[in-house]
């Protein structure tokens, strides 16, 4: 049985450049963590804590294929981040509207400008 998405663990997982580059190798394809460094001006051990923190929060999955360790994404970590994200940017996008109707009044009314 999976547990819940931890969304503050998510978030900080995202607050590194190499974890969100991570992130972005991976979206569509699989690789191993040998595959990923390639790609990094970082040593092989400060990539695979990378790896363990984003495995951590719950946004990658490892699997053993062969002799190696293979690294997906696990899509439910983020659509679970970007449903709080989006119900946040919601409020905010029907507050700012709220206000900009409540301007747009008070300068028909003869305020001044």
């Amino acid at each position: 049985m999976s547990q819940p998405v931890d969304t503050d663990k998510v978030f900080s997982a995202l607050a590194d450049g190499n974890r969100r580059k991570i992130i972005e190798l991976l979206h569509n394809k699989e690789a191993s963590i040998i595959e990923l460094a390639e790609f990094f001006p970082i040593s092989f051990q400060a990539l695979s804590k990378h790896v363990n923190i984003l495995e951590s929060a719950q946004i990658l999955n490892k699997e053993k294929k062969g002799k190696y360790r293979v690294l997906s994404l696990n899509q439910k970590a983020l659509q679970t981040s970007m449903e709080w994200i989006s119900y946040y940017s919601n409020f905010w996008n029907e507050s700012f509207d709220k206000l900009n109707g409540i301007i747009g009044e008070s300068k028909t009314d003869g305020a001044p400008e």
